[in-house]
């Protein structure tokens, strides 16, 4: 498996564990973190984002902030931060600097 595919895999569950109401799982969100970062130096090399990379980053914020909204108070701030994170780093992850 490569690294776009252990990316795109951890997310789909951490964003599985969000829709599922189970609650928030740092360990799943620094994971996904850490595995968005290293997509880094692909990307750069390639000076493209690969196809299925791309999909999710269209959707990485909505489908998270989707799930904030199923909850109240912390919790909802909690992973409104996380959404706002993950598409930062993915900012980072696709820009030249």
């Amino acid at each position: 498996m490569n690294k776009c595919e252990l990316f795109i895999d951890a997310f789909l569950d951490f964003d599985d564990v969000l829709r599922s109401n189970e609650a928030f799982d740092e360990t799943k969100f620094n994971n996904v973190c850490f595995l968005l970062k290293d997509l880094k130096e692909i990307i750069q090399e390639q000076q493209s984002v690969p196809l299925s990379l791309a999909s999710i980053f269209i959707d990485l914020y909505s489908s998270i902030e989707s799930s904030a909204y199923r909850h109240e108070g912390k919790m909802k701030q909690v992973i409104l931060h996380a959404a706002d994170t993950l598409t930062a780093i993915a900012r980072e992850v696709i820009s030249e600097s």
